[in-house]
């Protein structure tokens, strides 16, 4: 009767974790590919969007720079620019409202003339829900906005849909939250928030369906 042995592994051969080899496959392709994609959109997104005016269309061309990225369609920055230009031909007067509106609330949650008046905590609190009201539905918008949509019709769908969707809309304002801890914790990462916070529109925008 022959009996069977178990030989063991080499000496100094030793198996990565299952877990190891999953992060190190993430990050060795499609991963690590998307991370650069994030980084290159939010620096190409950030000077686009300096005037201030144009940063709503900055983010739809980021937007749409990263929806032909992981369809496999040319994702250029030729193409992000051109998209860019697309969208403020379209878009400026959404840009100018979204820039003053935003610029506004700024103005009430900082302003000590604002804490010094009657009510003032309770108008401070007002419009930093409603900034940040905006701000979700704003960033659906441009995570939809394609070279023929209207901005009309974007933002009142996007804000139907931030309604309809509570769990989505929730994921967004966490992202709003963390890109504000991340800025606050180290000041020049602000470079890298409007890559963060188009990735998260698009994954919201592609939970939806």
């Amino acid at each position: 009767m022959t009996s069977t042995r178990t030989v063991p592994p080499a000496a100094g051969r030793r198996t990565a974790p299952t877990g190891v080899r999953r992060i190190a496959g993430v990050m060795s392709s499609r991963g690590l590919a998307l991370f650069s994609e994030t980084i290159v959109v939010s620096l190409a997104v950030a000077v686009l969007a300096i005037p201030a005016v144009t940063a709503l269309p900055a983010l739809a061309a980021g937007a749409a720079h990263f929806r032909r990225h992981v369809e496999g369609e040319t994702d250029s920055l030729a193409e992000l620019g051109r998209d860019f230009l697309r969208a403020l031909r379209r878009g400026w007067l959404w840009g100018l409202i979204a820039a003053a509106g935003f610029a506004a609330i700024s103005v009430t949650l900082t302003s000590p003339l604002i804490s010094a008046m009657p009510g003032g905590a309770a108008f401070r609190w007002a419009s930093g829900l409603l900034g940040a009201g905006a701000a979700v539905v704003l960033l659906r918008a441009t995570a939809r906005w394609m070279p023929s949509s209207s901005w009309s019709a974007l933002i009142r769908d996007a804000a139907g849909e931030s309604a309809r969707d509570l769990t989505g809309s929730l994921l967004l304002l966490l992202a709003l939250a963390l890109t504000g801890v991340v800025v606050w914790m180290f000041a020049p990462l602000v470079v890298l928030v409007p890559g963060m916070l188009v990735l998260a529109a698009r994954a919201v925008v592609a939970r939806s369906h």
